[in-house]
């Protein structure tokens, strides 16, 4: 097996040369194994999909399957980048956004709902965080079924994933989320813990789109492909759709980006022609 990663040097004091760098590592492929086989992609019946915001960092692919006269979108991780936000506002959703480590939006914009708090598992007044649930339900939203959800959350999605109801859940009809850590070393409880909190988005949403964030480093190995540390997700709401088996899908495909556009993309290749074993 093999890891590899971005390394870069200065050059001029600041133009920034990438390449990549390549360490022997020892890993747990069964662990691998099984979080592939929990993120396999399906094909949706009778869905296109379109890239929402900026092609690079920020931007994803989604279904292109958004409620007629607008809705209800929540964003969380803003930082300065809010593409994705700007694009879904122009689909006349009204976005609730938060983000603990910014003071305000780059712009402002009459669908924007910025909040300086953050996504937990639990409620922390300290640490301005709280669960989705008690945003939901400051917001009047207890009611929606139709909803979008965007989390970009360093890691903080796993606590959000172990807490959240599957109820709360399906309140939303796309999912879009960055997993990240998925290659570092985990201690026993943490493996589990990864793909309990994979079960669970599994049990209400199908994955229909993987991307690799180029950000971070990668690993490969023959007994199930390429494994990128950090991966955009998108999900569909089962209930909403049929869907289909299919080896065929290769990533990237056309709609993805790099993150970064000094290396290229990552390559996920024929993510579902794993044996899932």
């Amino acid at each position: 097996m093999e890891v590899l990663f971005p390394n870069f040097q200065v050059i001029n004091g600041n133009q920034l040369i990438f390449t990549r760098a390549k360490l022997s590592i020892n890993a747990n492929e069964n662990f691998y194994q099984t979080l592939k086989s929990r993120l396999k992609i399906r094909r949706a019946e009778n869905v296109s999909f379109v890239r929402v915001g900026q092609n690079g960092d920020g931007g994803y692919v989604m279904a292109d399957d958004f409620r007629k006269g607008g809705g209800i979108a929540y964003s969380f991780g803003i930082s300065t980048e809010i593409s994705w936000d700007f694009a879904m506002s122009q689909r006349d959703y009204d976005i609730f956004m938060y983000d603990m480590t910014i003071d305000g939006l780059p712009f402002e914009n009459e669908k924007f709902h910025f909040f300086k708090e953050g996504i937990g598992g639990a409620t922390d007044k300290e640490k301005s965080l709280d669960t989705l649930e008690n945003f939901i339900k400051r917001n009047g939203h207890e009611n929606n079924s139709n909803m979008i959800l965007k989390m970009d959350v360093e890691g903080a999605e796993w606590d959000f994933l172990e807490s959240v109801s599957s109820s709360t859940l399906n309140q939303f009809d796309q999912i879009l989320f960055e997993f990240h850590d998925l290659t570092r070393h985990k201690t026993d409880k943490e493996m589990i813990r990864t793909i309990s909190a994979i079960d669970k988005i599994n049990l209400t949403h199908t994955l229909i789109h993987l991307h690799g964030n180029n950000f971070g480093y990668y690993i490969n190995s023959e007994s199930f492909g390429v494994i990128p540390d950090v991966l955009e997700l998108t999900y569909l709401r089962t209930e909403n759709h049929k869907f289909h088996d299919d080896k065929e899908i290769l990533l990237p495909t056309e709609l993805d980006f790099p993150n970064g556009n000094r290396l290229p993309d990552i390559p996920l290749g024929y993510w579902n022609k794993i044996n899932w074993n």
